[in-house]
């Protein structure tokens, strides 16, 4: 190549320089505006998924007998019912229904007094639920329609619902939410979850298998990270035996606000396995819930 031919090339190569970015250099731009969040943008996004997700799965839903299976539903008044300790009818019935009128072989009836009855054909039991909470198996209809309720305009109400969605139905047996405006803080709902493990039972005679399921609870965390305070194996009035643990855990708000929370899981054996309730509330409302739920284990009547 002669010495020409290379002045050329060079010259050539200059000339296109100015037109490319180096990397390691930010070329100047103007600067771009801060993004802004249209809230109520998202809310009807999140109200579209939800509602199309109700709609596939409705589809592969059939539909119940309508002799079998009441839908209950949360009171709607925005005043929170009162928070005394409830007295239930010690004499309500659910009328056991063959195990093909339902999906999650249960029964879920509004009573009287607008409580409501859960009765489990395979756990073998039946229990009443206090007003003001909302009720659902997620295996069944009113699961789907909870979505539509006043109460589940709540965004928290929302995830709590959805957050069980992927649960199998055939160990959360029944799903209950308070859904008490006035109980609503620090972005917490407090729940109740009814859990079967088919087919185990579990030794009342001594701590000894309530101390071993105790032990697994905090490597168990799956959100909140629980640290058992108290076990001990009681009798009901109506004696019934139970095991009892209970807990406490703690977790931090959008504010950075750390929150303190109470669990209690109550424990005890059905012809279907071993049964398990657990209240998880914030350690604030533990005056007001706990006497509320004892008040309901009084309820349980084994099914013949």
């Amino acid at each position: 190549m002669n010495c020409r031919r290379i002045f050329f090339v060079a010259l050539t190569l200059l000339a296109t320089i100015p037109a490319c970015v180096i990397p390691s250099i930010a070329a100047p731009s103007t600067p771009l505006p801060t993004p802004t969040v249209d809230s109520a943008a998202i809310e009807t996004m999140v109200a579209l998924t939800v509602s199309a997700a109700i709609a596939q799965t409705e589809q592969s839903v059939p539909s119940p007998e309508p002799a079998s299976i009441i839908v209950v539903t949360a009171q709607t008044t925005s005043t929170p019912a009162p928070i005394a300790t409830p007295t239930y009818a010690p004499q309500a019935t659910a009328t056991p229904t063959p195990e093909a009128a339902s999906l999650s072989q249960s029964l879920l009836t509004r009573l009287e007094d607008g409580s409501v009855l859960f009765a489990d054909n395979r756990a073998g039991y039946q229990i009443q639920l206090p007003l003001g909470w909302l009720a659902v198996r997620l295996n069944e209809k009113e699961y789907l329609e909870s979505f539509s309720l006043q109460e589940a305009a709540n965004t928290h109400i929302q995830q709590a619902l959805l957050g069980v969605q992927n649960e199998d139905p055939n160990s959360l047996r029944l799903f209950a939410l308070d859904t008490q405006p006035a109980h609503i803080q620090n972005e917490f709902v407090s729940d109740i979850r009814f859990m079967l493990d088919a087919g185990k039972v579990i030794s009342l005679n001594s701590n000894d298998g309530l101390q071993t399921i105790a032990d697994k609870i905090p490597a168990s965390a799956t959100v909140f990270r629980f640290e058992v305070t108290s076990t001990r194996i009681l009798t009901s009035a109506s004696g019934l035996q139970f095991g009892v643990i209970e807990a406490g855990s703690s977790f931090t708000n959008s504010a950075g606000v750390e929150v303190p929370l109470y669990q209690k899981q109550v424990y005890f054996n059905t012809r279907g396995g071993i049964q398990s309730i657990t209240l998880t509330t914030l350690a604030g409302l533990k005056p007001t819930l706990l006497p509320i739920f004892d008040a309901m284990l009084e309820t349980i009547k084994p099914q013949s």
